[in-house]
C-alpha cells in the first residue's frame, strides 16, 4: 500500500516553487492510497461510542476484507449493541465509478444500496462516517502541501513526524466537510491526524480523527503490513466520540468468498 519521488527544492526558483511543492503533495496522498494491502483480512473490531458525559457503548464488528484484481471489497458485521446487532455493510470498489454499497437492516430484513448522497452519514451511528470506512480516491480532490516537517501527538501521546496537506474536495456535495488538513506520517504512510472543516465555517474544525497506534504485522505468507491498532474520531460540535481497536488480525489466510455477497448480509452466514 513504490518509492516517493524525493524533494527537490533547493534549486528550484521561487516562480515554480509552488508547482513543485503541489506536485509532491500528490504524490504523497497517491503512495497513501495505493500502499499494498492483503489479499485477504478478517479481524474483531472494536467501536466505542464515548458520549459528553462519559458514558459508553460498546458496538463491536467483524471485519472481511480482499483484494480483487486490484479492488478491495469489505465487509462489516455489527454485533451490537442491541439496536444495531446483526446489521452489516458490504463495500466494493469499482474501476473508473463510484464504489458499491450495500446495508442490510435486520429491522426491515432488507438489503438496500446506500447512495452517495447519504455515505456523509454516521457509520451505524458511530461518529465514523461511510465514507470514513472507505479509501477516498485521490484524483477526488484538491491536494496542496503546507508544511513539509510537522510534529503531530496524537491523544494516546505518539508522536508522528508528518507532511501537512490541505484536501479540498472537488464535489462538496458527496462529503460532510468544506476540506481537510492531513498529517501524514513520513514513515508508514497512514494518516496521523486528520482535521476536517465545517461547510458553514470554513475556519471551524468540525471533526478530528487521529492514528492512536499503528504497527507493522506480518502475514501468514510472511508480508508485512502497516495497520492502523487504534484510532478515534471526535466531533467537536458535540462532543462525542468513537474509538476504535483492531483485534486479532488475520491476513492473507483465505477467506470464502461468499462473505461478499447480498445473501451473507441478509443471512450472516458465509458456509
Amino acid at each position: 500500500m513504490k518509492l516517493l519521488k524525493k524533494f527537490v527544492f533547493a534549486s528550484f526558483a521561487f516562480a515554480f516553487g509552488t508547482m513543485a511543492f503541489a506536485d509532491d503533495a500528490y504524490d504523497i496522498i497517491k503512495k497513501q492510497s495505493t500502499l499494498d494491502v492483503p489479499d485477504t483480512s478478517q479481524a474483531l473490531m472494536q467501536l466505542t461510542n464515548i458520549e459528553k458525559d462519559g458514558s459508553q457503548e460498546p458496538m463491536p464488528m467483524y471485519q472481511y476484507g480482499r483484494e480483487v484484481n486490484g479492488l478491495v471489497q469489505t465487509v462489516f458485521d455489527i454485533k451490537g449493541p442491541p439496536k444495531v446487532k446483526d446489521t452489516r455493510v458490504l463495500q466494493m470498489e469499482k474501476n473508473g465509478r463510484e464504489d458499491d454499497r450495500w446495508i442490510y437492516q435486520p429491522k426491515l430484513r432488507q438489503v438496500r444500496r446506500i447512495p452517495m448522497g447519504e455515505r456523509y452519514k454516521q457509520f451505524v451511528g458511530c461518529e465514523f462516517t461511510y465514507n470514513d470506512m472507505a479509501i477516498r480516491n485521490v484524483d477526488d480532490d484538491k491536494h496542496e502541501m503546507l508544511s513539509e516537517n510537522e510534529t503531530v501527538t496524537v491523544p494516546s501521546g505518539k508522536t508522528y513526524n508528518c507532511w501537512k496537506i490541505k484536501s479540498t474536495p472537488f464535489k462538496k456535495s458527496e462529503v460532510e466537510y468544506s476540506y481537510r488538513i492531513q498529517y501524514i506520517d513520513k514513515e508508514s504512510y497512514l494518516p496521523a491526524k486528520i482535521d476536517y472543516y465545517d461547510k458553514k465555517d470554513h475556519n471551524r474544525i468540525m471533526k478530528v480523527y487521529t492514528t492512536d497506534d499503528w504497527m507493522y504485522l506480518t502475514s501468514k505468507t510472511g508480508k508485512k503490513y502497516a495497520m492502523r491498532m487504534k484510532a478515534r474520531v471526535v466531533n467537536n460540535i458535540t462532543g462525542r466520540y468513537t474509538t476504535l481497536e483492531v483485534k486479532n488480525p488475520v491476513m492473507d489466510a483465505g477467506i470464502s468468498p461468499n462473505y461478499f455477497t447480498q445473501q451473507f448480509l441478509s443471512t450472516g452466514k458465509a458456509k
